[in-house]
């Protein structure tokens, strides 16, 4: 989303002068383009919102499925509007909605990652995945994503508004230093999942959900590889001066802009939908300390009818299996 100096034609601007990141959509080519990738996406949204419909009516509390819905929602916005400013290419307004919807949605994926890959450390490391000062740290990383991303917001808008050389250097950096801190947002994802792999254990692992350690390991490992390649592409973008829209970079043609930012989010998103990961990831409500995960499978396998009720209502509460498991001993 990086500015420089356009031809005047407003306020706002239409940047025309500068080489775009995935260039000036066409009704030709890009149209279809979108056309499929909205698809897509439609699909992916129905099938997240499903399943967590699903999940919702058997008590199965799981928000990432939620979550991962509002990314392709807002995937469908930013194609529609791709697809309008290819009909209205001097739409100023629909040329900043669509950088910021283009901008926007990934963030999701961002924050999925980071809570997967701590609750995978908190499961074969839970001396260390507990911790007060982690928890505090990533809501740090939080917090700083979410005003990195309303400030570069804010500049972006004000920087189609305006001629002001100085104001669009501020915004360019405002920018620069926004994806940066995605970058280490992410870098943090990954540092906490190879801790998980990597860090010598002083205990067995407290498994969760569906599935073994190595089977979640290894889709966390392919997701984060798509997730940093993205990230990559976008920070290394931000970083590089505009090229002329008469020369511009490889990193500005439409196939690295369709392939990178948004064929390998759609690698993300099925392949957590194809994985489930809305049970494989699962955690019982209400795990605050280490011990909590490993309870949940005590309580399953005290018996067939409690491990029956475990499995068709999987989003019992820490303190409610508790209580079924001291019910079923006083029955006893």
């Amino acid at each position: 989303m990086a500015q420089t100096q356009d031809t005047p034609s407003g306020p706002p601007y239409v940047p025309t002068a500068i080489a775009l990141v995935g260039g000036h959509p066409t009704v030709g080519l890009d149209i279809p383009i979108c056309a499929v990738f909205l698809a897509i996406y439609v699909l992916g949204a129905i099938s997240h919102m499903t399943v967590f419909q699903l999940n919702r009516k058997r008590g199965h509390k799981f928000l990432m499925s939620w979550a991962m819905f509002g990314f392709c929602m807002a995937r469908n916005a930013t194609f529609v509007l791709r697809i309008v400013w290819a009909t209205r290419p001097n739409n100023a307004s629909v040329v900043i909605a669509s950088m910021i919807f283009s901008a926007a949605g990934v963030l999701v994926a961002y924050v999925v990652m980071l809570l997967l890959s701590l609750r995978l450390f908190r499961a074969t490391h839970p001396e260390f995945g507990w911790k007060k000062g982690l928890r505090m740290a990533c809501k740090g990383l939080y917090i700083t994503l979410f005003v990195a991303f309303v400030l570069t917001i804010s500049f972006t808008i004000e920087s189609f508004y305006t001629l002001d050389a100085k104001i669009k250097n501020v915004a360019l950096w405002i920018q620069r230093a926004s994806s940066l801190i995605m970058l280490l947002f992410n870098v943090a994802s990954l540092v906490i999942l190879s801790l998980s792999i990597f860090l010598p254990r002083t205990s067995p692992p407290e498994n969760f959900g569906a599935g073994s350690i190595k089977r979640k390991t290894t889709i966390l490992c392919v997701m984060m590889f798509f997730v940093l390649f993205i990230i990559g592409f976008r920070f290394g973008t931000a970083w590089t001066d505009a090229r002329p829209a008469s020369n511009p970079a490889w990193f500005d043609s439409k196939a690295a802009f369709y392939i990178i930012e948004f064929a390998f989010e759609i690698v993300v998103i099925y392949g957590f939908l194809l994985t489930r990961f809305d049970r494989m990831f699962w955690v019982p409500n209400g795990s605050a300390k280490a011990g909590d995960y490993k309870k949940l499978r005590d309580v399953a396998q005290e018996g067939e009818e409690m491990d029956e009720r475990l499995s068709s209502s999987g989003g019992e509460s820490v303190p409610a299996l508790k209580q079924n498991k001291n019910a079923a001993e006083a029955d006893k």
